[in-house]
């Protein structure tokens, strides 16, 4: 338990009015609390307490300190003022006559949404807070709604009232809103811990393997404000050896000979000697500037600078391309460089084209950039330019153009080693694609390259490698540090030079967020990370031993006192005897013996549904609301192969669908606790387009959710901002108009007429990826059905929502949905979005053909 009782001495209760008296509630709503835990009497003289100009912020300041120290256990000693106190169980109605301040704490658990109030009696001016948040108290009670979970509750008071006999007690609005006090220091998980738990961002490792530089950051939800911190910390000891708070870096580097940490500061780039004994502002106020790195001599600073476009004042926008629409296109971004000894900034390229620094080589010679040129002549409809700049003539020397490009090294020093590149498996002059002649690849599904310094020849070394490759940087030795996809994870590969064997690197985690590697002989690498049942820890692995050191895990702090439910990991082989993986979470406190619903999630846009912890659908907070969660990974993503991600191609939903259908029919019958008649499926953007059209398809789901969700695909190919692109792999040699079965009859709309699914769409009034468009076109089609649908936007967000209050109202309304559908619960939906008019009677509507679910023996259409 944490100090929080230091701030008691200032809280001035007198200031609330004591309750009085109420009418006993009807008993048959009513929950009584017989036990809490109680921390008191409080070292504060009551006498003192009086009204004070700072009542609100001490009250947060309390507020805060208890939201944070997680629920107390019995018998837990806190030491406050030089007194040791204890946290006991107590009856209310125990509570002596004595003017002294209390603390008392119960925890309300409710398995569905609930209204009432609490009734607060016979205790002297009482201040509650309610998950962190002051709760108005009137007349001797508090009205608020609980979501399905676990809810905090704290109560401070100045001891029994006269003679009233101190009782707590739930009154429920209706029979169904009852909840269950929880003493137990334990509770399921919620949204604010999901999204305000402390994470590790930046990373930033010295070229000796022996400090890694760590950017914190984590929410006071109380308090409303980002809570930031930086620290540089021993390796070989795992000791802090620097740390400070407030603004954190947005990045960090170490100078190849470790003498100084490059720390950027919003507009500002700072030197900090590696001892941490001496600051130096490097660059002030230069707006914009990114893409940063060293020098290999560690006598300058390498970076981009950002010049913004001014439009002026013009009144019309005539578009240069498909990329003007893009927010940023005409910004023009070019590479610079500052001496550390002096300061002198010097620009190194010019030019209407922006430019982007990809590397440098390890002798400091030459520069790889890359540039992006409009050309529209083959998919994906794009074209970049590699090149390099040598240092100091600044000469430029071509490589090679091409479609697309995730990535591009120096192989050596020597320069006819050529480069490492990253693209897809269909590069013209390489030898990456292992697909029959005609069939094509899945330009997503990353393969790494030697290409040769003259640009005309490039040889697969990952052509039988199965994971897709996203991204890699260089140790030391030249080796190489991969960044991929495998399955349903994405950990790290070392690639080695000499023997061009791939080695997994074993770090313990799931899913790498973010790693760094020494540039020194000393190979660490160190990584943040999660797993589908492990929240956020950071570990070091010296690459000579191959084994994960823990440097932090969050499991053992800010997730220490929470519930969950178990995650299994489940497959099936479908009919065309393709192994289907997939997972699921089953709740907190699971009862096999009971039937639960079922939700199913899934993507089926090329990448797999990886097993993060947490993220914008989050179903560790599904479960904990009563849900088993069944997450597979359809037919058509990357990471199991280049067949099986090829099959995502031309497709636009048939593999999947079949996949996601089958497999929730497999899922139902293997697992009796779900109940197959409470079946709810969710997805986004080209989930989001799966939902739709597996609602044309099939009657297996009984409520259904689209996020930002494609129903036409010639509107999205022609008006999301990287429609055209992503059609360009996905869509490759097909348009509008010479693929009428692809563009029309794979659209939901032309089906929307077989939806019998009641359907809610969700969307960011402001996406640009998927436009909102798509959804209303369905909204509209839909509503002039008569069907079950509804749509919210969610106002001012892009094609993710990244306001922290407007996501926990779009998780309240997934779940609400759900709760309306799957559990005949739709108390919290009215509460949410209360019916303001009455609802127009559905017209007749012609009785719709039957939806074409394909047969177990027979393939469906490709």
């Amino acid at each position: 338990m944490k100090p929080f009782l230091l701030s008691l001495l200032l809280i001035p209760v007198l200031a609330i009015a004591a309750p009085a008296a109420a009418p006993p509630e009807a008993a048959a709503h009513e929950v009584p609390i017989a036990e809490v835990l109680a921390l008191g009497p409080l070292p504060v003289a009551t006498a003192a307490i009086a009204a004070d100009a700072k009542l609100e912020e001490v009250e947060r300041a309390l507020a805060m300190q208890l939201a944070r120290s997680g629920p107390p256990a019995a018998g837990t000693e806190v030491n406050a003022f030089g007194q040791h106190l204890r946290w006991q169980r107590v009856a209310p109605g125990t509570l002596d006559r004595s003017d002294a301040l209390w603390l008392w704490n119960i925890d309300l658990d409710a398995e569905r949404f609930v209204s009432g109030r609490l009734r607060i009696d016979g205790l002297r001016k009482p201040v509650l807070w309610r998950d962190g948040q002051v709760q108005a108290i009137k007349d001797g009670a508090a009205e608020f709604d609980l979501a399905s979970g676990s809810h905090a509750l704290w109560l401070l008071h100045r001891g029994r009232d006269g003679d009233a006999v101190p009782a707590l007690r739930w009154a429920g609005k209706a029979a169904h809103d009852r909840v269950a006090p929880r003493l137990t220091p334990s509770r399921r998980v919620s949204a604010q811990q999901l999204t305000n738990a402390q994470t590790v961002g930046r990373l930033a490792v010295s070229p000796d393997g022996r400090r890694v530089a760590l950017s914190f950051i984590a929410r006071d939800e109380v308090a409303k404000v980002d809570l930031r911190r930086f620290e540089i910390r021993d390796l070989h000891e795992n000791r802090i050896v620097q740390q400070w708070t407030g603004a954190a870096p947005s990045a960090a580097a170490w100078s190849p000979d470790g003498r100084w940490l490059a720390l950027q500061q919003d507009k500002q780039l700072w030197l900090r000697d590696a001892d941490g004994n001496a600051s130096r502002l490097l660059l002030a106020e230069h707006d914009r500037i990114d893409g940063w790195r060293w020098h290999p001599d560690s006598g300058s600073i390498l970076f981009e600078w950002t010049r913004p476009f001014d439009a002026k004042d013009a009144k019309l926008k005539r578009l240069r391309g498909l990329e003007d629409r893009w927010a940023g296109f005409r910004d023009n971004t070019q590479l610079y460089q500052v001496d550390i000894a002096s300061g002198l900034v010097r620009p190194l390229t010019s030019g209407e084209t922006s430019v982007d620094l990809l590397d440098v080589d390890p002798a400091g010679r030459r520069l790889l950039l890359s540039e992006r040129v409009i050309d529209y002549a083959e998919p994906p409809h794009s074209l970049f330019k590699l090149f390099e700049l040598s240092l100091p003539e600044l000469t430029r020397r071509e490589v090679l153009s091409l479609r697309a490009i995730d990535g591009a090294l120096f192989a050596g020093n020597d320069p006819e080693a050529g480069y490492w590149l990253l693209t897809g498996p269909d590069l013209p002059i390489g030898d990456g694609s292992v697909l029959p002649p005609g069939t094509p690849a899945n330009g997503f599904d990353g393969q790494l390259y030697r290409l040769a310094r003259d640009g005309r020849s490039a040889h697969s070394v990952s052509r039988d490698f199965t994971p897709a490759i996203t991204a890699m940087s260089r140790l030391g030795d030249g080796d190489l540090v991969l960044a991929v996809v495998e399955g349903d994870r994405t950990p790290l590969y070392r690639h080695h030079l000499r023997s061009g064997r791939f080695e997994r690197i074993e770090t313990g985690l799931d899913v790498v967020d973010g790693h760094a590697v020494s540039t020194g002989r000393a190979a660490v690498v160190v990584a943040a990370g999660t797993g589908a049942a492990a929240p956020q820890r950071v570990v070091a692995v010296d690459l000579a031993r191959n084994r994960p050191r823990v440097l932090i895990d969050s499991a053992d702090t800010d997730y220490a006192r929470t519930r969950f439910g178990e995650v299994r990991d489940w497959h099936f082989d479908n009919r065309d005897g393709d192994r289907i993986d997939g997972r699921y979470y089953l709740p907190p406190d699971f009862d096999p013996a009971k039937r639960y619903p079922l939700i199913v999630y899934y993507y089926g846009g090329t990448l797999p549904v990886n097993r993060q912890f947490t993220g914008r659908y989050p179903f560790h907070l599904w479960a904990a609301n009563g849900y088993v969660i069944y997450v597979l990974q359809p037919r058509g993503t990357v990471g199991y192969g280049q067949r099986y991600s090829a099959l995502h191609v031309n497709a636009w939903g048939d593999y999947a669908a079949d996949d996601i259908i089958e497999g929730t029919r497999a899922f139902l019958a293997a697992h009796p606790f779900v109940d197959p008649k409470h079946v709810g499926n969710i997805g986004a953007s080209y989930g989001g387009f799966m939902t739709m059209l597996l609602a044309t398809r099939t009657d297996l789901f009984a409520t259904s959710i689209a996020h930002a969700g494609i129903s036409d695909l010639t509107g999205y190919w022609g008006e999301g901002w990287w429609g055209y692109g992503y059609s360009g792999v996905a869509s490759r040699g097909s348009f509008p108009w010479n693929n009428r079965d692809l563009y029309v009859e794979h659209s939901p709309i032309y089906h929307a007429d077989r939806i019998t699914t009641p359907l809610l769409l969700l969307t960011g009034d402001a996406d640009t990826n998927v436009p909102p468009g798509e959804s209303r076109t369905m909204y509209t089609a839909l509503k002039l059905l008569g069907k079950e649908v509804e749509m919210v936007e969610v106002a001012g967000q892009d094609h993710h929502i990244v306001d922290r209050e407007k996501r926990y109202l779009w998780w309240d309304t997934i779940l609400a949905w759900f709760d309306r559908g799957l559990k005949q619960q739709p108390q919290w939906w009215q509460a949410l979005y209360p019916e303001t008019a009455p609802k127009a009677e559905p017209k007749a509507e012609p009785k719709a053909e039957p939806k074409a679910e394909p047969k177990a023996d027979e393939a469906p259409k490709r």
